[in-house]
């Protein structure tokens, strides 16, 4: 069988076209594509959340400090667009703090503290910490914001302090 699907259509293909402003396409469908992996396989046979900070990476690292010793500190090739890194970058998402990515797709750090005021961020009941704080990042800066939920693995994306999309993570993308 044969499925067509006109993707001028998706809001999925809207939103990340809608991210394009403010981060570069191709490291937005890596660090998507991370995530899902993250939440569709998790690490060692345990769910995994994280987070992942893209873009503005200036500011963000001013707004933000690190929990543990970065491990991506002095790896300055180390990008979320090389598909040979993404083993490393699952690894590391065990880490409590956010991973940081800068604008071409260079992973600046992981294990990063978000110092953030999210009071006034209203999110769903039941989503936790990560995903206010990487709402209200977003809020405050021109990041976009990738969430990875320990407790169901649903992928969220987040711009202007608000969540855009909600990803199951069954879903794979491609990019042609």
């Amino acid at each position: 069988m044969i499925i067509l699907h006109n993707l001028r259509e998706n809001r999925l293909i809207d939103v990340i076209d809608g991210c394009e402003e403010r981060i570069d396409l191709k490291v937005l469908y890596s660090v998507l594509n991370v995530a899902l992996e993250i939440a569709a396989e998790g690490r060692e046979k345990s769910r995994v959340g994280t987070a992942f900070i893209i873009g503005d990476s200036d500011e963000v690292m001013t707004r933000s400090h690190q929990l543990v010793l970065n491990p991506f500190h002095g790896h300055a090739g180390c990008s979320i667009n090389d598909q040979n890194n993404w083993e490393t970058i699952k690894a590391f998402a065990v880490l409590d703090g956010a991973f940081i990515i800068g604008e071409d797709g260079t992973v600046l750090a992981a294990g990063r503290y978000l110092d953030i005021d999210a009071r006034d961020i209203h999110l769903r009941e039941g989503l936790g910490e990560w995903h206010t704080a990487a709402a209200a990042i977003t809020r405050d800066t021109e990041a976009v914001a990738v969430t990875v939920s320990e407790s169901g693995g649903v992928v969220r994306i987040y711009r202007d302090g608000l969540e855009i999309m909600e990803i199951e993570p069954e879903l794979k993308l491609t990019r042609i």
